[in-house]
Protein backbone atom coordinates (compact mmCIF):
# COMPACT_ATOMS: atom_id res chain seq x y z
CA UNK A 1 0.00 0.00 0.00
CA UNK A 2 1.44 3.41 -0.94
CA UNK A 3 2.16 6.09 1.66
CA UNK A 4 0.26 8.95 2.19
CA UNK A 5 1.62 12.00 0.73
CA UNK A 6 3.69 14.33 2.77
CA UNK A 7 2.10 17.51 2.01
CA UNK A 8 -1.26 15.87 2.42
CA UNK A 9 -0.45 15.09 5.99
CA UNK A 10 1.11 18.36 6.60
CA UNK A 11 -2.25 19.76 5.42
CA UNK A 12 -4.07 17.56 7.36
CA UNK A 13 -2.44 18.25 10.65
CA UNK A 14 -3.84 21.99 9.92
CA UNK A 15 -7.42 21.05 8.58
CA UNK A 16 -8.41 17.56 9.44
CA UNK A 17 -11.08 17.47 6.65
CA UNK A 18 -8.41 17.33 4.17
CA UNK A 19 -8.50 14.31 2.31
CA UNK A 20 -5.30 12.33 2.27
CA UNK A 21 -4.08 11.31 -0.81
CA UNK A 22 -1.32 7.80 -1.79
CA UNK A 23 1.43 9.02 -2.79
CA UNK A 24 2.36 8.31 -6.47
CA UNK A 25 6.06 10.03 -6.28
CA UNK A 26 9.44 9.92 -4.71
CA UNK A 27 7.79 6.87 -2.76
CA UNK A 28 11.06 5.74 -1.55
CA UNK A 29 12.09 9.10 0.02
CA UNK A 30 10.87 10.75 3.31
CA UNK A 31 9.26 12.81 1.25
CA UNK A 32 6.21 10.90 -0.81
CA UNK A 33 4.20 12.90 -3.03
CA UNK A 34 0.98 12.41 -4.11
CA UNK A 35 0.01 14.25 -8.17
CA UNK A 36 -1.29 17.23 -6.47
CA UNK A 37 1.51 17.81 -4.98
CA UNK A 38 4.51 16.81 -7.23
CA UNK A 39 6.41 18.68 -9.92
CA UNK A 40 4.99 20.90 -12.35
CA UNK A 41 6.42 21.81 -15.44
CA UNK A 42 7.00 25.41 -16.70
CA UNK A 43 5.77 26.38 -20.14
CA UNK A 44 8.12 28.64 -20.75
CA UNK A 45 11.46 27.06 -20.11
CA UNK A 46 10.21 23.32 -19.81
CA UNK A 47 11.70 22.88 -16.22
CA UNK A 48 9.69 20.75 -13.31
CA UNK A 49 9.54 22.63 -10.17
CA UNK A 50 7.62 21.74 -6.97
CA UNK A 51 4.29 23.30 -7.16
CA UNK A 52 4.97 25.52 -4.33
CA UNK A 53 6.97 27.66 -6.91
CA UNK A 54 5.15 27.07 -9.99
CA UNK A 55 2.40 29.76 -10.56
CA UNK A 56 -0.76 29.26 -13.54
CA UNK A 57 -2.27 31.70 -15.57
CA UNK A 58 -6.05 31.04 -16.05
CA UNK A 59 -6.32 33.56 -19.03
CA UNK A 60 -3.40 32.05 -20.94
CA UNK A 61 -4.37 28.26 -19.65
CA UNK A 62 -0.30 27.89 -19.14
CA UNK A 63 2.02 27.81 -15.83
CA UNK A 64 5.21 29.29 -15.18
CA UNK A 65 8.01 28.78 -12.88
CA UNK A 66 9.64 31.53 -10.29
CA UNK A 67 12.65 31.70 -12.70
CA UNK A 68 10.89 32.62 -15.41
CA UNK A 69 9.12 35.06 -13.42
CA UNK A 70 9.97 39.01 -13.11
CA UNK A 71 9.14 39.02 -9.50
CA UNK A 72 8.58 36.69 -6.74
CA UNK A 73 7.31 38.13 -4.13
CA UNK A 74 6.36 36.48 -0.80
CA UNK A 75 3.05 37.14 0.23
CA UNK A 76 1.96 37.13 3.62
CA UNK A 77 -0.99 35.12 5.22
CA UNK A 78 -1.16 31.74 6.98
CA UNK A 79 -2.59 28.77 5.04
CA UNK A 80 -2.74 25.14 5.86
CA UNK A 81 -0.12 26.23 8.37
CA UNK A 82 2.49 27.70 5.56
CA UNK A 83 3.06 31.92 6.89
CA UNK A 84 3.17 32.91 3.19
CA UNK A 85 2.84 31.86 -0.64
CA UNK A 86 4.89 32.83 -4.09
CA UNK A 87 3.22 35.75 -6.06
CA UNK A 88 4.71 35.42 -9.20
CA UNK A 89 4.47 38.29 -12.14
CA UNK A 90 2.65 37.08 -15.16
CA UNK A 91 4.47 36.81 -17.88
CA UNK A 92 1.72 37.58 -20.23
CA UNK A 93 -0.24 39.89 -18.74
CA UNK A 94 0.34 42.69 -16.24
CA UNK A 95 -0.83 40.85 -13.23
CA UNK A 96 0.44 38.26 -10.47
CA UNK A 97 -0.56 35.07 -9.77
CA UNK A 98 -0.44 32.92 -6.57
CA UNK A 99 1.69 29.51 -7.07
CA UNK A 100 -0.43 25.86 -7.03
CA UNK A 101 -0.18 25.73 -2.81
CA UNK A 102 -2.72 28.70 -2.36
CA UNK A 103 -4.56 28.11 -5.69
CA UNK A 104 -5.87 24.72 -4.08
CA UNK A 105 -5.98 26.53 -1.16
CA UNK A 106 -8.42 28.92 -2.58
CA UNK A 107 -10.04 26.63 -4.87
CA UNK A 108 -8.47 27.94 -8.13
CA UNK A 109 -6.44 25.38 -8.86
CA UNK A 110 -7.08 24.16 -12.38
CA UNK A 111 -7.30 20.80 -11.49
CA UNK A 112 -10.25 22.27 -9.69
CA UNK A 113 -11.74 24.22 -12.18
CA UNK A 114 -11.25 21.95 -14.80
CA UNK A 115 -12.35 18.43 -14.87
CA UNK A 116 -10.54 17.34 -18.17
CA UNK A 117 -7.06 19.04 -17.12
CA UNK A 118 -7.70 17.09 -13.55
CA UNK A 119 -8.15 13.99 -15.53
CA UNK A 120 -5.25 14.71 -18.20
CA UNK A 121 -2.98 15.47 -15.08
CA UNK A 122 -1.83 18.45 -17.33
CA UNK A 123 1.24 20.52 -16.04
CA UNK A 124 2.45 17.28 -14.00
CA UNK A 125 5.77 16.12 -14.72
CA UNK A 126 5.48 12.72 -15.64
CA UNK A 127 9.26 11.85 -13.45
CA UNK A 128 8.67 9.53 -10.44
CA UNK A 129 11.29 10.85 -8.74
CA UNK A 130 12.71 14.14 -8.03
CA UNK A 131 15.29 15.10 -10.38
CA UNK A 132 18.45 17.37 -9.93
CA UNK A 133 17.84 20.50 -11.77
CA UNK A 134 22.06 21.11 -12.21
CA UNK A 135 24.76 18.67 -12.63
CA UNK A 136 27.46 19.02 -10.94
CA UNK A 137 30.99 16.86 -10.33
CA UNK A 138 34.23 17.39 -8.67
CA UNK A 139 37.95 15.82 -10.02
CA UNK A 140 41.39 17.08 -8.54
CA UNK A 141 42.29 20.25 -9.66
CA UNK A 142 45.54 19.78 -11.24
CA UNK A 143 43.50 17.91 -14.28
CA UNK A 144 42.40 21.30 -15.70
CA UNK A 145 44.89 23.37 -17.68
CA UNK A 146 43.93 26.44 -19.06
CA UNK A 147 42.93 24.89 -22.23
CA UNK A 148 40.03 22.83 -20.81
CA UNK A 149 38.81 25.38 -18.81
CA UNK A 150 38.63 28.04 -21.51
CA UNK A 151 37.14 25.11 -23.89
CA UNK A 152 34.71 24.65 -21.25
CA UNK A 153 33.70 28.10 -21.14
CA UNK A 154 33.15 28.19 -24.67
CA UNK A 155 31.42 24.90 -24.37
CA UNK A 156 28.58 26.64 -21.84
CA UNK A 157 28.51 29.79 -23.70
CA UNK A 158 25.18 29.69 -25.43
CA UNK A 159 23.28 29.15 -21.21
CA UNK A 160 25.29 31.17 -19.80
CA UNK A 161 24.63 33.90 -22.34
CA UNK A 162 20.96 33.37 -22.32
CA UNK A 163 21.38 34.68 -18.19
CA UNK A 164 22.21 38.03 -19.11
CA UNK A 165 20.64 41.30 -19.73
CA UNK A 166 21.67 44.65 -19.29
CA UNK A 167 22.44 44.42 -15.96
CA UNK A 168 24.17 40.72 -15.63
CA UNK A 169 22.29 37.77 -14.19
CA UNK A 170 19.87 37.89 -11.10
CA UNK A 171 23.03 37.90 -8.78
CA UNK A 172 24.97 40.65 -9.92
CA UNK A 173 22.19 43.06 -11.04
CA UNK A 174 20.93 43.02 -7.28
CA UNK A 175 23.75 41.49 -5.16
CA UNK A 176 27.13 42.01 -6.28
CA UNK A 177 27.34 44.81 -8.56
CA UNK A 178 25.20 48.39 -6.77
CA UNK A 179 28.14 47.34 -3.58
CA UNK A 180 30.71 47.12 -6.26
CA UNK A 181 29.80 50.55 -7.84
CA UNK A 182 29.57 51.76 -4.47
CA UNK A 183 33.35 50.95 -3.99
CA UNK A 184 34.21 51.89 -7.27
CA UNK A 185 33.29 55.64 -6.66
CA UNK A 186 33.10 57.92 -9.85
CA UNK A 187 35.02 56.36 -12.66
CA UNK A 188 34.65 58.68 -15.44
CA UNK A 189 37.94 59.41 -17.55
CA UNK A 190 39.33 56.48 -15.68
CA UNK A 191 41.26 53.49 -17.26
CA UNK A 192 39.55 50.10 -16.51
CA UNK A 193 40.32 46.60 -16.87
CA UNK A 194 37.48 44.32 -16.78
CA UNK A 195 39.47 40.99 -16.09
CA UNK A 196 37.04 38.25 -17.52
CA UNK A 197 34.76 40.70 -19.27
CA UNK A 198 32.51 37.85 -20.63
CA UNK A 199 29.37 39.12 -22.48
CA UNK A 200 30.47 42.39 -21.71
CA UNK A 201 27.51 43.66 -20.07
CA UNK A 202 29.65 45.28 -17.01
CA UNK A 203 32.22 46.75 -19.25
CA UNK A 204 29.11 48.64 -21.04
CA UNK A 205 27.72 49.89 -18.13
CA UNK A 206 31.11 50.82 -16.79
CA UNK A 207 31.63 53.10 -20.02
CA UNK A 208 28.30 54.29 -19.57
CA UNK A 209 29.50 55.76 -16.66
CA UNK A 210 32.22 57.20 -18.23
CA UNK A 211 34.92 55.46 -17.89
CA UNK A 212 37.83 54.50 -20.81
CA UNK A 213 37.13 50.38 -20.14
CA UNK A 214 39.17 47.71 -22.30
CA UNK A 215 37.45 44.04 -21.38
CA UNK A 216 40.13 40.60 -22.00
CA UNK A 217 38.28 37.11 -21.85
CA UNK A 218 39.63 33.59 -22.53
CA UNK A 219 36.42 32.22 -24.22
CA UNK A 220 36.24 33.18 -27.66
CA UNK A 221 31.99 33.18 -27.83
CA UNK A 222 31.82 35.19 -24.60
CA UNK A 223 33.87 37.53 -26.79
CA UNK A 224 32.09 37.46 -30.05
CA UNK A 225 28.72 37.89 -27.70
CA UNK A 226 30.51 40.91 -26.46
CA UNK A 227 31.80 42.37 -29.82
CA UNK A 228 28.31 41.92 -31.37
CA UNK A 229 26.94 44.20 -28.60
CA UNK A 230 29.75 46.65 -28.96
CA UNK A 231 28.80 47.10 -33.53
CA UNK A 232 25.20 47.04 -32.63
CA UNK A 233 25.28 49.93 -29.60
CA UNK A 234 29.12 51.25 -29.45
CA UNK A 235 30.53 52.63 -26.24
CA UNK A 236 33.74 52.59 -27.53
CA UNK A 237 35.05 49.20 -25.38
CA UNK A 238 38.31 47.52 -26.92
CA UNK A 239 37.73 43.88 -26.74
CA UNK A 240 41.01 41.22 -26.63
CA UNK A 241 41.04 37.52 -26.24
CA UNK A 242 43.42 36.24 -23.19
CA UNK A 243 44.33 34.34 -20.13
CA UNK A 244 44.07 37.12 -17.56
CA UNK A 245 47.45 35.11 -16.47
CA UNK A 246 49.42 36.18 -19.69
CA UNK A 247 48.36 39.84 -20.78
CA UNK A 248 51.17 41.35 -23.54
CA UNK A 249 48.82 43.44 -24.96
CA UNK A 250 48.97 45.96 -22.16
CA UNK A 251 51.83 47.88 -20.95
CA UNK A 252 52.91 48.36 -17.35
CA UNK A 253 51.03 50.66 -15.36
CA UNK A 254 48.17 51.50 -18.06
CA UNK A 255 44.85 50.72 -15.67
CA UNK A 256 43.67 53.15 -12.94
CA UNK A 257 41.37 50.11 -11.86
CA UNK A 258 41.20 46.81 -12.41
CA UNK A 259 37.35 45.04 -11.76
CA UNK A 260 37.10 41.45 -12.18
CA UNK A 261 33.64 40.32 -11.43
CA UNK A 262 33.13 36.45 -10.37
CA UNK A 263 35.65 35.58 -12.30
CA UNK A 264 38.57 34.64 -10.54
CA UNK A 265 37.51 31.35 -8.78
CA UNK A 266 37.43 30.13 -12.20
CA UNK A 267 40.86 30.68 -13.23
CA UNK A 268 43.01 28.24 -13.49
CA UNK A 269 46.36 30.07 -12.58
CA UNK A 270 45.34 32.55 -10.62
CA UNK A 271 48.29 33.61 -8.99
CA UNK A 272 50.04 34.83 -12.09
CA UNK A 273 46.71 36.47 -12.88
CA UNK A 274 47.15 39.06 -9.73
CA UNK A 275 50.87 39.18 -10.64
CA UNK A 276 49.35 40.63 -14.22
CA UNK A 277 47.02 42.83 -12.65
CA UNK A 278 49.78 44.22 -10.58
CA UNK A 279 51.95 44.75 -13.44
CA UNK A 280 49.23 46.89 -15.52
CA UNK A 281 47.34 48.58 -12.94
CA UNK A 282 49.54 52.01 -12.13
CA UNK A 283 50.94 52.65 -8.64
CA UNK A 284 49.00 53.81 -6.27
CA UNK A 285 45.63 52.21 -8.45
CA UNK A 286 42.54 49.69 -6.95
CA UNK A 287 41.87 45.80 -7.81
CA UNK A 288 38.54 45.33 -6.80
CA UNK A 289 37.07 42.37 -7.15
CA UNK A 290 34.19 39.78 -6.03
CA UNK A 291 34.32 35.94 -6.16
CA UNK A 292 31.76 33.16 -4.77
CA UNK A 293 32.11 32.94 -1.42
CA UNK A 294 34.89 30.43 -0.61
CA UNK A 295 33.42 29.87 3.13
CA UNK A 296 30.12 29.00 1.78
CA UNK A 297 30.07 28.42 -1.91
CA UNK A 298 27.93 25.55 -3.49
CA UNK A 299 28.41 22.89 -4.04
CA UNK A 300 31.47 22.84 -2.54
CA UNK A 301 32.03 23.24 0.88
CA UNK A 302 28.51 24.80 1.31
CA UNK A 303 25.33 22.88 0.80
CA UNK A 304 21.64 23.75 1.65
CA UNK A 305 19.72 20.65 3.27
CA UNK A 306 16.19 21.09 1.97
CA UNK A 307 13.56 19.15 3.37
CA UNK A 308 12.11 17.74 0.80
CA UNK A 309 15.00 18.68 -1.07
CA UNK A 310 13.01 20.48 -3.75
CA UNK A 311 11.31 23.03 -1.77
CA UNK A 312 11.74 26.49 -2.77
CA UNK A 313 10.68 27.66 0.75
CA UNK A 314 13.80 29.00 2.26
CA UNK A 315 11.76 28.46 5.66
CA UNK A 316 12.30 24.47 4.80
CA UNK A 317 15.76 24.89 4.74
CA UNK A 318 16.94 23.37 7.85
CA UNK A 319 20.65 24.29 7.14
CA UNK A 320 23.97 25.07 5.34
CA UNK A 321 26.02 22.26 5.53
CA UNK A 322 29.60 23.58 5.13
CA UNK A 323 32.29 20.74 5.15
CA UNK A 324 35.69 19.44 3.41
CA UNK A 325 36.36 23.30 2.88
CA UNK A 326 40.66 22.40 2.29
CA UNK A 327 39.60 20.02 -0.59
CA UNK A 328 41.19 22.56 -3.40
CA UNK A 329 39.96 20.72 -6.12
CA UNK A 330 38.09 21.99 -9.65
CA UNK A 331 34.34 22.17 -10.22
CA UNK A 332 32.26 20.82 -13.30
CA UNK A 333 28.80 22.59 -13.13
CA UNK A 334 25.67 23.62 -15.05
CA UNK A 335 21.94 22.99 -15.58
CA UNK A 336 21.15 19.78 -16.12
CA UNK A 337 21.95 18.70 -19.53
CA UNK A 338 23.55 21.52 -20.58
CA UNK A 339 27.22 21.63 -20.88
CA UNK A 340 29.28 21.96 -18.14
CA UNK A 341 31.50 25.17 -16.85
CA UNK A 342 34.58 24.49 -15.16
CA UNK A 343 35.63 26.37 -11.68
CA UNK A 344 37.60 26.02 -8.34
CA UNK A 345 37.60 26.11 -5.06
CA UNK A 346 39.88 27.49 -3.24
CA UNK A 347 40.61 29.27 0.55
CA UNK A 348 40.74 32.17 1.40
CA UNK A 349 44.38 32.14 2.57
CA UNK A 350 44.72 30.85 -0.73
CA UNK A 351 43.69 34.15 -2.38
CA UNK A 352 45.26 36.49 0.73
CA UNK A 353 48.27 34.89 -0.06
CA UNK A 354 48.39 35.22 -3.71
CA UNK A 355 47.22 38.84 -3.44
CA UNK A 356 50.38 39.60 -0.97
CA UNK A 357 52.79 37.70 -3.32
CA UNK A 358 51.63 39.57 -5.87
CA UNK A 359 52.45 43.01 -3.80
CA UNK A 360 48.87 44.37 -3.54
CA UNK A 361 47.85 45.22 -0.30
CA UNK A 362 44.04 44.19 0.97
CA UNK A 363 41.99 48.01 1.93
CA UNK A 364 38.45 46.37 2.09
CA UNK A 365 36.66 43.07 2.32
CA UNK A 366 32.72 42.84 1.71
CA UNK A 367 30.39 40.55 1.99
CA UNK A 368 26.94 42.17 -0.13
CA UNK A 369 23.56 41.44 0.57
CA UNK A 370 20.30 42.03 -1.54
CA UNK A 371 18.56 44.72 -0.29
CA UNK A 372 14.99 45.50 0.75
CA UNK A 373 13.81 46.13 -2.34
CA UNK A 374 15.36 42.96 -4.05
CA UNK A 375 13.93 40.86 -1.07
CA UNK A 376 10.86 41.98 -1.59
CA UNK A 377 10.58 42.12 -5.04
CA UNK A 378 12.38 38.41 -5.26
CA UNK A 379 12.10 36.74 -2.46
CA UNK A 380 12.66 33.43 -3.29
CA UNK A 381 15.76 34.18 -4.88
CA UNK A 382 17.88 35.96 -2.11
CA UNK A 383 15.98 34.97 1.42
CA UNK A 384 18.88 32.52 1.85
CA UNK A 385 21.34 35.84 1.47
CA UNK A 386 20.30 36.67 4.88
CA UNK A 387 21.96 33.63 6.56
CA UNK A 388 24.95 32.95 4.62
CA UNK A 389 26.84 35.44 2.11
CA UNK A 390 27.04 33.49 -1.56
CA UNK A 391 29.76 36.04 -2.68
CA UNK A 392 32.93 38.09 -1.24
CA UNK A 393 34.36 41.34 -2.90
CA UNK A 394 38.07 42.64 -2.01
CA UNK A 395 39.47 45.73 -2.51
CA UNK A 396 43.13 45.79 -3.09
CA UNK A 397 45.38 48.22 -3.90
CA UNK A 398 48.96 48.71 -5.41
CA UNK A 399 51.21 50.59 -3.06
CA UNK A 400 52.73 54.22 -4.76
CA UNK A 401 56.36 54.15 -3.65
CA UNK A 402 57.01 55.97 -0.42
CA UNK A 403 57.95 59.88 -0.82
CA UNK A 404 61.14 61.25 0.25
Amino acid sequence: MAPACFYCRHIRVHDARYRLRPARHAIGSRWPRCDWHWRFECDLCGHARNFQGIAYCAHEQRYFCLDCSSEQRAQRGTFWGWPYHFRLRCPWRSESHGCLDRLEYDGRHPWQTDLRARRQKRGMSPAREIEERWSLRVEPMGNVTERVSRESWDGSATWWAGRYGVHGDVNREWVIDPALFRLLGDVRGRRILDAGSGTGYLSRLLADRGAKVAGVDHSAKLLAVARRQESLDPRGVEYSEGDLARLPQFDDETFDLIVSNVVLQDVVRYQEAFREFHRVLRRGGRLLFSITHPCFERPLPGRWIREPPDSDRVDEWSGLLVDRYYDRVAIWWGPARKPQAVGFHRTLEDYASALYDAGFLIARIEEPTPSAEALERKHREFADYLRAPLFLIVEAIRPSPPSR
